[in-house]
C-alpha cells in the first residue's frame, strides 16, 4: 500500500482523492495547500494522516510515496522538478506542461533521480476504454479506420475569474483543458505515432483559443478529426469507426457505457467503475512497485505525442508532426 500526496486542492482535488479512496494498492496519506486551513478543511472532507500548509512541507515528509499535482497547469513543470528534487514519485493532471522541451526535461529529471512519473489522462486507463480496445482487437468493428471525438462547453456560463489560467497564451485555452481527452482518446485507438496534424484554431482577442480542430493522421493509416470548444456547447462524443461496424460514447473520459452499432443489430457495451480517476491510480503504483520509471501505457512517448499536437496549435515548432 502506496502513500500518495495530493498537491494543490482545487475542485479537481476532491475527485482525485475519491479515485484513491476506491484504490486497492494506495491510500490519501497527505495533502497540501499554500492555505493550511485550507488543507486541514479538505482533510475533514477526505481524511487522511496528514495536512500540509505548504507544499515543500508535504515533499519533506518521508511517509509520501506519490505526489499527485492537481496544481493550475503552469504550475505544472516547477511543481513537477520540486517532487523529482525530493525523490518522490510523480502523477501530474493533464496537460503535462507548456511544451516538449519541458516534457523531454521532466523525464530526463525523473530517471536521473529514479523516479517513476506520468501524466494523468484518465481516459486511456478507464474499464470501458480498456474494454473497447479488447474489442477492437478481437474484430468487434472490422478493422479500425477513423477516429472523431470532441469536447466543449461554453466557458461564458463558467463565470470564470480574470486570472484564470486559461486565459493564458503559451499554456491556456481550451486545447489544454478540454482539447486534450478528445487527442488523447485518438492517440489511444489508432496505436500508432502521428505522422500529419492540420489544425485550425480560432484566437480570442486575448490570445487564447477558444476552438481547435485536428485532422490528424497516423503512420499506420488511421485517420482521425478531433475538436474542443470554450465558445458553444458540443456533443461530446467519441466514435470508432471499423469495416463492420463502429463504437459510440458519450463523455468518452469517464462514462461506463457505450453502443456497438452494426447492420445487424446494436450492443450496449457496459462495465463498472466506481471513479473515473482509480484506474489511473493504480496503474502509476503498479509501475511503482514494478520498479518501473514511466507507464507503458502513458509513457514519455505518449506525452510528447499529445505535446506535438498542442505545440502545432500554439505555432510553435511541431517535431515529427507536419
Amino acid at each position: 500500500m502506496k502513500n500518495i500526496g495530493i498537491m494543490g486542492l482545487g475542485k479537481i482535488s476532491h475527485r482525485v482523492a475519491k479515485g484513491i479512496a476506491y484504490a486497492h494498492n494506495a491510500q490519501l496519506y497527505a495533502v497540501a495547500s499554500r492555505n493550511i486551513a485550507h488543507a486541514q478543511d479538505f482533510q475533514k472532507q477526505h481524511p487522511c494522516p496528514k495536512a500540509y500548509g505548504s507544499y515543500e512541507g508535504m515533499l519533506h515528509d518521508p511517509q509520501v510515496d506519490m505526489v499527485y499535482i492537481c496544481t493550475p497547469n503552469y504550475l505544472h513543470y516547477t511543481h513537477i522538478m520540486a517532487c523529482l528534487q525530493h525523490h518522490k514519485h510523480v502523477v501530474c493532471e493533464k496537460p503535462f506542461v507548456a511544451n516538449h522541451e519541458q516534457v523531454v526535461e521532466c523525464f530526463a529529471f525523473a530517471k536521473k533521480q529514479g523516479c517513476f512519473l506520468m501524466e494523468a489522462e484518465k481516459t486511456i486507463f478507464t474499464p470501458l476504454n480498456q474494454t473497447i480496445q479488447q474489442m477492437i482487437q478481437d474484430g468487434a468493428i472490422g478493422q479500425l479506420s477513423y477516429i472523431e471525438a470532441s469536447y466543449g462547453y461554453d466557458l461564458g456560463k463558467e463565470n470564470m475569474p480574470d486570472d484564470f489560467w486559461g486565459y493564458r497564451q503559451e499554456d491556456g485555452g481550451c486545447s489544454y483543458d478540454v482539447g486534450v481527452y478528445p487527442l488523447v482518446y485518438a492517440n489511444f485507438f489508432a496505436n500508432s505515432r502521428l505522422v500529419s496534424c492540420k489544425d485550425m484554431v480560432h484566437l480570442t482577442q486575448k490570445g487564447y483559443d477558444d476552438f481547435m480542430q485536428c485532422l490528424l493522421q497516423y503512420e499506420n493509416g488511421i485517420m482521425a478529426s478531433i475538436r474542443s470548444c470554450w465558445n458553444m456547447t458540443v456533443e461530446n462524443k467519441g466514435f470508432l469507426y471499423g469495416d463492420n461496424g463502429y463504437i459510440v460514447c458519450e463523455n468518452f473520459w469517464k462514462n461506463t457505457e457505450a453502443l456497438l452499432v452494426k447492420e445487424d443489430g446494436q450492443e450496449k457495451i457496459q462495465v463498472c467503475m466506481e471513479s473515473d480517476f482509480t484506474p489511473e491510480i493504480e496503474h502509476a503504483v503498479d509501475c511503482m512497485e514494478q520498479g518501473l520509471l514511466e507507464s507503458p501505457l502513458m509513457s514519455q512517448a505518449a506525452s510528447m505525442e499529445v505535446m506535438r499536437v498542442l505545440d502545432q496549435i500554439k505555432g510553435r515548432t511541431c517535431v515529427g508532426v507536419k
